[in-house]
């Protein structure tokens, strides 16, 4: 338990962090289809506009929903740097 506590979970921190950013964002933007079955949301918009051919409504929801998955992505990216470690120089 030790090992795993302070060298193996420390070394594998960033690579579970970067499959949490990737589907996180997957998340974000597969949400967009539960429009599709009622679940509303920005997806409601995304596909009232598809159906009335109204570009409006589509970038209504298609452009927070990028956004958000953007600001996501940018967050976990930057929790995965802070997670790196550098080798500390001997001297």
């Amino acid at each position: 338990m030790q090992r795993l506590r302070k060298v193996e979970l420390p070394l594998a921190m960033p690579v579970i962090l970067a499959g949490l950013r990737i589907v996180l964002v997957q998340n974000i933007g597969l949400a967009v289809i539960a429009g599709l079955i009622g679940g509303g949301g920005f997806g409601s918009f995304v596909f009232q506009g598809l159906n009335q051919t109204a570009t409006d409504l589509i970038l209504l929801g298609a452009l927070p929903t990028v956004l958000m998955a953007l600001v996501a992505a940018i967050v976990m990216d930057i929790l995965v740097d802070l997670t790196r470690r550098t080798p500390e120089r001997q001297t």
